[in-house]
């Protein structure tokens, strides 16, 4: 294998080993507890505005950010999508990535 072979293929593989991490196992909790959670942050929305020094940079301003928790039996607290939040009950299964 040539040297030009592996300098393309070792940063491949890398990536293909580091995606693995990152993948979603699918696993079945029993909801003790809901919790809705805000919290601000700077955000740009899209906009942007010239500096003084006539660079573009985007315009942040502090807005809301909404985070939906479920709490299992065992008592390990799982971030959920607003969707999962609305539909989980407590003391009934739903469906979370570990």
């Amino acid at each position: 294998m040539t040297i030009r072979a592996l300098l393309v293929l070792a940063p491949l593989a890398l990536s293909v080993a580091g995606c693995s991490a990152v993948t979603c196992r699918p696993s079945s909790i029993v909801v003790a507890r809901k919790e809705e959670r805000a919290r601000v942050e700077d955000r740009s929305g899209g906009l942007y505005r010239t500096t003084e020094t006539g660079r573009l940079e985007p315009a942040m301003q502090p807005g809301a950010v909404r985070e939906y928790w479920v709490q299992s039996k065992s008592g390990e607290w799982y971030r959920v999508s607003a969707e999962q939040f609305a539909a989980a009950d407590v003391d009934r299964p739903i469906e979370i990535c570990r």
